[in-house]
């Protein structure tokens, strides 16, 4: 009977052996759980952090985008429509000058002194090209031009027509180009390109008046 004690004393002893065991087993286990598993919601957590901040940054980047595709787009209308503006005044410029071109006596004028301007640029005997229809009214008067000069400068000069060489009438709208008889001299005075060149000159101020809210009335 004794016997029978000690063995099952000793199957007791080893069964809490092996519970205790299983249990540290279990403690240890479920402490590798609660580690893996703290790690994994963490390592997750990492994840839709840097994911949402991604997602916020394209978010920036695409709000930047936009703010800058909208800004672009309307200096561009804005530019159109300055040009649209510009535009309607070099028609109002032209109709002026057609006015005046349309005003016989006016523009006989005009085209006469716009040739004794050129004579002062060139200094030097020069041939004057202009449109057909102004090739009469040159014609008649270079005698007068011829004298006016010399009295003016003291010099005499000679001056020549070339009717082989006509203005277009679209192109100049008026006025004469006087070369020098060796070429090397010219003067562009058709007023095509004096109303471009003046409005070249004068575009900073055109806009300012224009465009710029600030520009006294």
């Amino acid at each position: 009977m004794s016997e029978e004690r000690q063995i099952q004393s000793m199957i007791d002893f080893i069964e809490r052996e092996a519970q205790e065991k299983a249990e540290e087993l279990d403690a240890a286990a479920q402490e590798e759980y609660d580690v893996e598993k703290m790690r994994l919601v963490e390592a997750e957590k990492a994840k839709i952090r840097a994911n949402l901040e991604k997602k916020k940054k394209q978010v920036e980047v695409e709000r930047r985008v936009t703010r800058a595709n909208y800004a672009k787009s309307q200096r561009l209308r804005l530019m159109d429509e300055r040009a649209g503006i510009l535009d309607e005044l070099n028609a109002t410029i032209k109709k002026k000058i057609t006015d005046i071109i349309n005003d016989k006596n006016a523009y006989q004028k005009l085209l006469l002194d716009l040739v004794r301007q050129s004579l002062r640029s060139i200094q030097a005997d020069s041939i004057v090209e202009c449109r057909k229809q102004d090739e009469q009214i040159i014609s008649k008067a270079i005698g007068e031009l011829q004298t006016w000069y010399q009295k003016e400068s003291g010099k005499a000069v000679t001056i020549t027509l070339n009717k082989t060489s006509n203005l277009d009438d679209a192109e100049a709208w008026g006025g004469v180009i006087l070369r020098s008889s060796d070429g090397r001299i010219v003067c562009n005075n058709t007023l095509s390109y004096r109303a471009h060149y003046c409005f070249r000159e004068q575009a900073p101020t055109v806009r300012y008046f224009l465009f710029n809210p600030e520009a006294p009335i």
